[in-house]
């Protein structure tokens, strides 16, 4: 609106100078007095010509709508990206950015055991463009701090609120599905369409955390005490395993020698008796005289005395005495 009543003011400006230098040109140089007033004629039609166009051809830059506001009513219906034609001329354009923009804040909330809980939230969302005259005229161009923050801060402490505190950490996932969605729906009536929301950090009153802390630290220590404990266990379970395992051996082998012996003893009876059964008086003395190396032995009885070997028979002449 006001490019065309700036336009309006040069077209009648340049009106009244051009008529003024027409009745004047007797008084310019020769050849001044009709260039001079023609000049000024198409400044003053050219430049409102040229304000008039721009205010009927429109272009909206990528990635944004146009709100079309007339006397400070607002048109229901959005200009798109590209080049747009506008019939009535005293439209003025609000354009509105529709890509999405990341909004990160800190919010304060409480858990369900009345615990002090510290939330840094990081939010995508844009604006839905079929909707950006009713937010506009709603609640203006600064629709995010108006409606965003009250928002997140409302969905997030519902949320935490049924969580006791040491459950909010481990819990974590639930939670940010839980606010994504009730929040996407709550931010969908004012026309804003929540593409991601995250719990960022996650932190809570500084005496708290050292709570926490200590706890960890006596929970890693317990932890390790069981380890250490179950590691004592498994290596004397292994330790009497393999005294186990000697024993055993040590059985094993005693068993065997046992029956080695057992077995060597009863080979030995078997053949002595073989051999005391073959055994006869005639093969003892033949065994006698086979080693009998010719001596005779020697007595001192106050006298040599010839042995007395007593020769076996020759056969029948046991008969013929």
């Amino acid at each position: 609106m006001s490019k065309l009543i700036f336009a309006a003011v040069v077209l009648l400006v340049g009106l009244g100078v051009h008529s003024a230098l027409r009745r004047r040109r007797d008084l310019m140089p020769l050849g001044l007095g009709t260039l001079v007033p023609q000049a000024v004629l198409v400044l003053a039609l050219g430049v409102p010509a040229v304000i008039l166009g721009f205010s009927i051809f429109r272009i909206i830059p990528a990635g944004e709508v146009g709100v079309k506001v007339l006397f400070g009513q607002v048109d229901p219906v959005p200009l798109r990206e590209g080049l747009n034609v506008l019939w009535n001329p005293l439209y003025d354009i609000v354009e509105m950015d529709v890509r999405v923009k990341k909004h990160t804040a800190r919010y304060d909330a409480a858990s369900k055991d009345l615990q002090a809980v510290h939330v840094e939230m990081v939010l995508n969302y844009r604006l839905v463009p079929d909707r950006a005259p009713e937010v506009y005229r709603s609640i203006g161009l600064g629709f995010s701090g108006v409606i965003i923050d009250p928002a997140a801060q409302e969905v997030l402490k519902a949320n935490t609120a049924t969580h006791i505190a040491t459950e909010i950490l481990l819990q974590r996932p639930l939670i940010k599905a839980d606010v994504q969605r009730e929040l996407t729906v709550w931010l969908a009536k004012y026309g804003i369409e929540l593409k991601e929301a995250a719990l960022a950090n996650i932190r809570f009153d500084q005496a708290y955390e050292k709570a926490i802390e200590a706890k960890q630290i006596e929970e890693q220590k317990a932890e390790q005490k069981r380890y250490e404990l179950i590691q004592a266990q498994r290596q004397a379970e292994i330790m009497a395993a393999q005294a186990k395992g000697k024993g055993d051996a040590a059985r094993e082998e005693a068993r065997g020698v046992a029956e080695a012996l057992r077995l060597k003893g009863e080979a030995e009876a078997a053949y002595n008796a073989k051999v005391s059964a073959s055994l006869t008086p005639v093969l003892i003395q033949q065994q006698y005289l086979a080693r009998w190396d010719g001596r005779l032995p020697q007595y001192t009885l106050g006298g040599n005395a010839v042995p007395f070997i007593q020769l076996p028979a020759a056969p029948g002449e046991g008969a013929r005495r």
